[in-house]
């Protein structure tokens, strides 16, 4: 008796889980698997790294920092400026 491919569910060589669920079981595994291969060649040859942490700096120095990364103006930073040393 000749065996088709739909009535083994594709539980062949090669597949690791036998029965109509081993083909999705097989299916996510391989989607799993290129996900996880996709991920860790960006999170290795990624451009964007992260800045180092600035929990030991001063307030001012962070200041600092956020005015000359540009992601704050000059009057902010005036102003910013003024309120950490306490004047009016």
């Amino acid at each position: 008796m000749m065996n088709y491919w739909n009535e083994r569910w594709l539980s062949g060589p090669g597949s690791y889980f036998h029965g109509p669920l081993g083909m999705f079981v097989n299916l996510a595994f391989w989607i799993m698997l290129v996900f996880l291969a996709v991920w860790l060649f960006q999170a290795v040859f990624s451009k964007k790294r992260t800045a180092p942490p600035l929990s030991s700096s001063a307030p001012l120095d962070v200041l600092k920092h956020r005015y000359a990364a540009g992601e704050i103006d000059r009057e902010e930073f005036e102003r910013m400026k003024r309120e950490l040393q306490g004047c009016p």
